[in-house]
């Protein structure tokens, strides 16, 4: 089991759940799983809540009412390690798939962008930025 952990924390290294209540989604995942919450500053960008393991973060939360693109429903999202988002997006639509959101950059975070399979499958392609 450690192994398939450590393979799927890899590829699969991050996940997010979007809700309209991030307070109400931690109160939730506590009482249910006994998961804690903290929260980071991100700057201009607000502040980001996430569920924690053990006081380790193991998810974020998005709040829906704050996102630009209106009536997304509330939904877990996974995010997939790449190489290079942006030549994997080359890929996706040279492959019949299409861009959701186009990359954005997060400093001290990663470049990440949501990609459409040929099928309607959402996953967030995702490369950490390498500290300095």
């Amino acid at each position: 089991m450690e192994e398939h952990a450590l393979a799927q924390g890899n590829t699969f290294p991050w996940h997010e759940l979007y809700v309209a209540n991030a307070d109400a989604a931690i109160d939730f995942y506590d009482k249910v799983l006994g998961m804690g919450s903290k929260a980071m500053d991100m700057g201009e960008m607000g502040t980001y809540k996430m569920l924690t393991v053990n006081g380790t973060a193991v998810c974020g939360i998005m709040e829906t009412t704050n996102l630009p693109h209106p009536n997304v429903p509330p939904h877990w999202a996974v995010y997939l390690a790449v190489d290079d988002v942006d030549a994997r997006l080359e890929k996706v639509r040279a492959h019949g798939g299409s861009v959701v959101v186009e990359p954005f950059d997060i400093p001290s975070v990663g470049r990440m962008a949501l990609i459409s399979d040929p099928q309607g499958a959402h996953i967030w392609l995702f490369k950490h930025e390498q500290p300095a």
